[in-house]
């Protein structure tokens, strides 16, 4: 009997040792995850398509970018769209760690990666890697449209590298991976999408506008240091400096991030599936 059980139970662990891959076996199920749950396409073809279609749509008409009083004065005034392509990429980051608990498809995944270490950190390289090439490219789509259409008085011949325009422009694009590296966070916080969704909207996006109501006088400035107040001033470039500085912003940023990463990794370390 004995010697039955050792039998049977040898192929299991020489099954589940072969079973582990290395870190570029994990980017690439990663990548194809992406393409392969529909959720997750979607979702990211829906943020680069909405954000794209309201920047164009904004730049042919002109209105509101070319008048004295709307952004004529600011060259990357169309980035101001870029936060509900952030938006839906919350959600899209979300989702890329969510569905995977809600089909039990993560206990394969953490099979493979026993460490668990391994597999949120593949996750965010693949969503970084794509979000920031795609909003890259985006960004460059919507400037050359801009010089065609010739709508910004303020933008009018000038190169994509001048500073006035390239801050702005860097600043915009880079909040779209942001929104995704955050969705993935607070995702992998609460492995539920309806909580980790209900939790960003009710906290970080509305949060800003109710919070100062219920706060002592003296506390109601700490909600310029949430994550949507620091990414309007990155989005800025420098042109404002209330309540503080872009550098001040990128670490404001960049503590969120640590902060719920860092909450995320030890919770997946030490929770069982």
């Amino acid at each position: 009997m004995t010697s039955h059980t050792a039998l049977a139970s040898a192929p299991a662990g020489a099954d589940l040792g072969a079973a582990r891959i290395s870190a570029v076996g994990m980017l690439k199920s990663e990548w194809t995850k992406l393409w392969s749950v529909r959720s997750l396409w979607i979702s990211l073809t829906a943020a680069f398509a909405l954000t794209i279609g309201l920047c164009s749509y904004m730049i042919i008409d002109g209105q509101m970018l070319g008048s004295d009083d709307g952004g004529g004065s600011i060259p990357f005034g169309w980035t101001a769209i870029y936060p509900i392509g952030m938006l839906i990429l919350v959600i899209h980051g979300v989702l890329t760690i969510t569905s995977e608990y809600s089909t039990g498809s993560i206990r394969t995944s953490l099979v493979a990666a026993p460490r668990r270490t391994g597999l949120l950190l593949s996750k965010a390289a693949v969503l970084t890697a794509v979000t920031t090439v795609l909003g890259a490219l985006m960004s460059v789509l919507l400037y050359t449209l801009l010089q065609f259409a010739g709508t910004v008085p303020s933008a009018r011949g000038m190169s994509l590298f001048d500073p006035d325009m390239f801050w702005g422009v860097l600043g915009g694009t880079l909040v779209l991976p942001y929104g995704a590296l955050f969705g993935l966070a607070l995702g992998g916080l609460l492995r539920n999408a309806a909580a980790a969704i209900a939790l960003y909207f009710g906290v970080f996006q509305l949060g800003p506008q109710i919070f100062p109501a219920f706060l002592p006088d003296g506390l109601a400035h700490l909600v310029d240091y949430m994550p949507l107040a620091a990414i309007d001033v990155m989005r800025a470039a420098g042109l404002s400096t209330e309540p503080y500085g872009v550098g001040v912003a990128v670490v404001v940023l960049l503590a969120w991030l640590v902060m719920l990463g860092g909450a995320t990794w030890w919770l997946l370390k030490r929770r069982d599936v």
